[in-house]
């Protein structure tokens, strides 16, 4: 009987967390704080980043034109760093690709929290997406070790296009 109720709530869990209001915000260099609620009405694709990490760099040369054609859709795009020295490495980075959407960063320990992975879990790779709907809900989240990054490009449009089509309904 226990067991069969510690089934029912893990899976109660599960099923809460694929929908979860995204609450969030974080830190950026000469502008005030975003939160990611401000965005509700959009559809919004957040990375979780970190500023040194070839591998995040590389998704951020694809999100730039991404963010360019996804934008009049209504597609918000964020990046938030959370190494540990995000904030003093964000002006380079900012310099270096200067990407057209908002990039800021929080705390490792904020970011583990989010995302619900524990400080104890080593396990948290870059980079990190999740996709929110136009209500703020956490709709896929795709951890670094994805095969999704292999072709961010697609696996991005397809996201994209799947949230565009079912919000129009």
């Amino acid at each position: 009987m226990r067991s069969g109720i510690l089934v029912l709530l893990a899976a109660a869990w599960a099923l809460a967390a694929d929908s979860r209001p995204a609450v969030f915000s974080m830190h950026r260099l000469g502008a005030p704080a975003v939160s990611f609620s401000r965005y509700r009405g959009k559809i919004v694709a957040a990375a979780f980043i970190s500023t040194t990490c070839p591998h995040c760099q590389d998704l951020t040369k694809v999100l730039i034109p991404l963010a360019r054609e996804y934008s009049p859709r209504g597609v918000q795009f964020l990046e938030c760093a959370f190494n540990e020295d995000a904030q003093q490495t964000m002006k380079d980075f900012l310099e270096r690709f200067a990407p057209p959407f908002p990039v800021g960063w929080n705390s490792p320990a904020a970011v583990r929290a989010y995302l619900h992975y524990s400080l104890l879990d080593p396990n948290l790779f870059v980079p990190h997406m999740q996709f929110l709907d136009r209500a703020g809900i956490v709709r896929d989240d795709i951890p670094g070790e994805s095969r999704f990054f292999e072709k961010p490009d697609a696996g991005i449009r397809g996201e994209l296009e799947k949230m565009l089509q079912a919000s129009r309904k």
